[in-house]
């Protein structure tokens, strides 16, 4: 097997872990739509905005869930159909996880800057959704799969912040000490690397050797 450029089984490696860690956090979200959620965390908004915070974590997970099969090229190429019912999933996942977001910023802990930082998340979410929607409506594939790539990054920000989480707790520092910087690390580290990633795949760019086929995360 060649080792030298980013290969097929690597590719597929990579999206396996992604897959298994979206499926581990999503469920867990789902938890929330349970009476006396199990190890929920002291939120806030668990006790003063319930009803939003489950409708936010289940839609969440929901869409973490399911954005992935999204670029699944096999999916798309042989199961059009279906690759269709889980996008409109996703997306209706995504709207009701990105409308639940915003009032659920406005309290979020961390004070103003973190209020700014997951209030921006959730806007960006709902645009980059409804972008690539337009796109597709209009039959303009390529524009499309970058629009969703987009919007799939910010879920994935769900991802990001609890392996922040993780990582705080296993050197003993408190979710509170870092909070309000959890509001931007969890989602926009990863979404400039996106955005340069997309720079470098779009034609006549100047391109690494070799280059990743656009929008082509499983390797299929």
């Amino acid at each position: 097997m060649n080792t030298a450029n980013p290969s097929r089984f690597a590719r597929r490696l990579g999206f396996a872990l992604l897959l298994l860690t979206a499926w581990f956090i999503g469920m867990a979200a789902l938890r929330y739509a349970l009476p006396g959620p199990p190890f929920a965390p002291p939120l806030p908004n668990l006790a003063t905005q319930r009803e939003l915070l489950v409708l936010h974590a289940v839609a969440g997970g929901l869409a973490l869930m399911l954005g992935p099969w999204q670029f699944v090229k096999r999916l798309r190429e042989q199961r059009p159909g279906l690759h269709r019912a889980i996008g409109w999933g996703y997306a209706s996942s995504l709207l009701v996880g990105g409308l639940t977001a915003l009032p659920l910023a406005l309290q979020a802990n961390g004070g103003p800057l973190a209020q700014l930082g997951f209030g921006l998340l959730g806007l960006l979410w709902l645009a980059t959704t409804a972008i690539a929607l337009v796109h597709i409506r209009a039959r303009r594939v390529a524009a499309h799969r970058r629009w969703m790539l987009r919007s799939f990054v910010l879920t994935a920000g769900g991802i990001t912040l609890r392996l922040q989480i993780l990582a705080g707790s296993a050197f003993d520092v408190p979710v509170e000490a870092f909070y309000t910087a959890l509001a931007w690390t969890s989602w926009l580290p990863q979404a400039l690397w996106l955005e340069w990633w997309l720079w470098r795949s779009a034609p006549g760019a100047p391109q690494p050797e070799p280059s990743w086929p656009d929008t082509q995360l499983d390797g299929g």
